[in-house]
């Protein structure tokens, strides 16, 4: 004999699934992974520096000096 399913269970079981997530766009996906590589620079210098995340990345641009961020100079 099967298991009983309870009431909640059957109810969702009954509900239509919701569509794909629709297909980023090459633009989209790019600005996603650039996203990606910053936040992974700033978390390694951060916590190289043995300070918050937030903390540092806060007195990095308060000082605005943009050679603290070589990773993202415009080429």
């Amino acid at each position: 004999m099967p298991p009983r399913r309870i009431r909640e269970q059957q109810q969702d079981d009954d509900l239509p699934h919701p569509p794909p997530p629709p297909q980023m766009t090459p633009f989209e996906r790019a600005n996603v992974e650039m996203l990606a590589g910053i936040t992974r620079i700033l978390e390694r210098q951060s916590e190289s520096s043995g300070k918050p995340h937030e903390e540092d990345v806060a007195e990095r641009f308060r000082k605005g000096d943009a050679r603290s961020f070589p990773e993202l100079q415009i080429r």
